[in-house]
């Protein structure tokens, strides 16, 4: 085999989720970045390999919250360029990113099984490069372990949990309790009768007969995708050790299921059905859990505790299933809803070994809170944090225990500005020259009130979301089969969850005649910093009638589902869509709207203006591509409502689609820039040489939808270009 060195400023090990996203953060940085990953296929889990969806907060309930920053981008192009959700076309989203960086150096069918130590860091990594023939020792300044497994931690003397224990490698006995593993397949019709024969190594129809109707555990011909993640096996074993057994068994639960399907007579409307795919890697859930400056609890979940050095977000149930997996009586799976929460930078690294970052699921936990952070979205996000800490580091040279407070600060305001939303954090980077001009607009719309003849379908319950306004009257219509009493809750918190709304601040109870009526309500005091969520019980007679516009921060829908509605509603404050509120250093929502939203007219423009001239390379544009409905990475053709998952149908319609830059020189404005289908949440003009002026405005041509021109936040830089490589 042909040894081959190569040396850089950053290696990352693994292109899941956490991997991927993390070169590409570390690449835009600037930062010169081997990524190193032991398969094919790039995206770990969300491959076409392996094809376990991605989802995150605003799957797990959460509104306003859908992960952004470079998995954002990720997601954005996805959702333009391959709307079906195809997951081979998801594979080759994430390699176009990747080949599309110049400082990422790709190395795929790398497996790293060796590292080499020096004064407690590391020096060098190796790997095998299978289809090459090729060693590969890559040097670094720092690593970033994204495995899954928290190999590259292990062999370099981390300590690590395995389940809820320590991790003792001596001990031949452990009794581990993991989340399982699973594979999932694909079916489709094929319009005649298909034949199955089941390999001889499948489990037999009454075995499985024995497994299936319990604990939620339902079946059918039709399942396909990840309808079928509870085929689990693997919880109480080593999932690294025992991964190939885990594997197998997999294998012979999955062929003894279709083989049941087509086979028992329990399922006559199966005989047109065939697999279309079944996988072959299981997608694991659990492994290593790394031992970290700080570890996650579950109670700094449930509390959303704040930290001063927080990194990223997660919102994802605390979501447990039965170690037992398919063998299991229990339940299969028990989801907690939680309400966003921060996880801290110190769960990404070990000081004693300091120039080793960790990324994905391995990150510091305990069980309990892992039951969250291990979802993909939030993985994908600490890939991102992780990166940006690398070129903290290398920036001011300290390792990252050493890092100041206002190291720390630096190392936030860069991460909001590459989209990473930071609960209750104001961005407030003193390069953003927008913080110091004056802002003006065609238009401001108030909150529009145009009831339709339809109505949200309640069985006895829903809520409403409301924005900021503090002990402001607010008016909601409704519609009542007859006069209904109601009981109406209030709660206050930073971004709503439909099934776990907040702080409860006040309650009432309330006769709604029949027909339809405006009913009136003062929102409790301190609203202003906060969502208010109204929760209406007892509601079997009463539905709220719906607007024929959508209102961005007011919604209304069910706990039990992930689809939303525009409720008619009224408010007093006639600045809910500021045009300052693109100046106010918030990005998307957090207790306020905190978006620009103009009236509906041909051509909306909004207008910066400085007193004296400045010099600008770049502007970065915070749009709305709708936060509160999930982009997936790839899904099924159908999906079981269990999932809880609204399906989005085209680009969102409060996104810009075109639009152009314009300055005033002169006497007279002149266009500079014109960016046609976008399709990107923050959208980045660059200009390669310097542009002065005193005015600068952004003209809205086209929107996805009709629903106005929407921004949230508008940022302007000088030689940000030659900053960033």
């Amino acid at each position: 085999m042909k040894e081959i060195r190569l040396k850089t400023s950053l290696v990352v090990i693994g292109a899941g989720p956490a991997g991927i996203c993390a070169a590409l953060e570390a690449a835009r940085l600037g930062v010169d970045t081997i990524l190193a990953h032991n398969r094919p296929v790039l995206g770990g889990n969300s491959s076409s390999e392996v094809r376990v969806w991605m989802r995150g907060a605003t799957g797990g309930g959460n509104l306003f919250s859908e992960e952004m920053g470079v998995l954002g981008g990720l997601k954005m192009k996805n959702l333009y360029a391959n709307p079906e959700f195809n997951p081979v076309f998801w594979d080759e989203i994430l390699l176009d990113a990747v080949l599309g960086e110049s400082r990422i150096t790709l190395l795929l069918n790398t497996n790293i099984e060796e590292i080499e130590k020096n004064q407690g860091k590391i020096k060098w990594v190796k790997g095998v490069q299978q289809s090459s023939e090729h060693i590969y020792i890559l040097e670094a300044d720092y690593f970033i372990d994204a495995t899954g497994d928290g190999i590259i931690g292990d062999l370099a003397g981390v300590p690590y949990q395995i389940g809820e224990s320590r991790y003792e490698s001596k001990k031949k006995d452990v009794q581990y309790r993991l989340l399982s593993s699973s594979i999932l397949y694909y079916v489709k019709n094929a319009g005649k009768p298909i034949k199955f024969v089941p390999p001889d190594y499948a489990y037999d129809i009454p075995y499985i007969e024995s497994l299936v109707n319990k604990g939620g555990r339902i079946i059918s011909e039709k399942q396909t995708g990840s309808d079928c993640w509870w085929f689990e096996f693997g919880g109480l074993q080593n999932t690294i050790s025992d991964a190939q057994e885990i594997g197998l068994e997999l294998k012979k639960l999955v062929m003894g299921v279709w083989d049941y399907i087509k086979n028992s007579g329990r399922y006559p409307d199966a005989e047109n059905y065939t697999l279309e795919w079944i996988g072959n890697i299981p997608g694991k859930r659990e492994s290593r859990r790394m031992i970290t400056d700080y570890i996650l609890k579950q109670d700094d979940i449930v509390e959303q505790r704040s930290f001063h050095d927080t990194a990223f977000y997660g919102g994802w149930y605390m979501d447990f299933h039965p170690a037992e997996g398919l063998e299991s009586g229990e339940e299969n799976c028990v989801q907690i809803p939680v309400q966003i929460y921060e996880i801290p930078f110190r769960c990404l690294y070990y000081s004693g070994v300091p120039n080793l970052i960790f990324a994905g699921r391995i990150i510091g936990t305990e069980q309990g809170a892992y039951a969250s952070t291990r979802i993909m979205d939030t993985c994908a996000l600490s890939g991102q944090a992780a990166a940006a800490l690398v070129c903290q580091c290398l920036t001011v040279e300290k390792t990252p225990s050493k890092l100041t407070e206002k190291h720390i600060g630096e190392l936030q305001n860069m991460l909001m500005r590459e989209d990473m939303f930071l609960p209750g954090y104001r961005y407030e980077d003193p390069d953003d020259l927008a913080k110091s001009a004056g802002v003006s607009a065609s238009s401001q719309a108030q909150v529009w009130v145009n009831p339709s003849e339809t109505y949200l379908k309640t069985e006895n319950d829903f809520f409403f979301t409301v924005p900021g306004q503090n002990g402001r009257k607010i008016k909601i219509l409704l519609h009542a089969g007859k006069e209904t009493e109601v009981s109406i809750c209030f709660y206050h918190s930073g971004l709503p969850n439909r099934e776990k709304p907040g702080r409860l601040v006040k309650e009432e109870k309330r006769k709604i005649p029949e027909g339809n009526n405006w009913m009136e309500m003062i929102l409790p005091e301190n609203s202003a910093d906060n969502f208010t969520t109204i929760c209406i019980h007892g509601a079997g007679n009463v539905a709220p009638i719906l607007n024929r516009r959508w209102n961005p921060g007011f919604l209304c829908g069910k706990s039990g589902s992930s689809r939303y509605e525009s409720p008619c509603i009224d408010v007093e404050d006639p600045k809910v869509y500021s045009v300052e509120n693109v100046l106010d250093g918030y990005t998307r929502p957090f207790e306020k709207i905190h978006l620009w939203r103009s009236e509906m007219e041909e051509y909306p423009w909004i207008c910066l203006e400085w007193k004296e001239e400045i010099q600008f390379q770049e502007i970065r544009l915070f749009l709305n591509p709708n936060l509160s409905e999930e982009i997936p990475s790839s899904c099924a053709e159908r999906w079981d409502e269990s999932h809880r998952f609204t399906m989005r149908r085209g680009m969102p319609p409060q996104l810009m689609r075109d639009f152009k830059i314009s300055i005033f020189r002169e006497g007279r404005w002149e266009d500079i820039r014109y960016i046609r289908d976008n399709w990107n949440r923050l959208a980045i003009i660059q200009f390669r040489e310097p542009v002065s002026v005193r005015k600068l405005k952004i003209t809205a041509c086209d929107i996805w939808g009709r629903e106005g021109a929407q921004i949230y936040q508008i940022c302007v830089y000088n030689n940000r270009i030659q900053k960033e490589g």
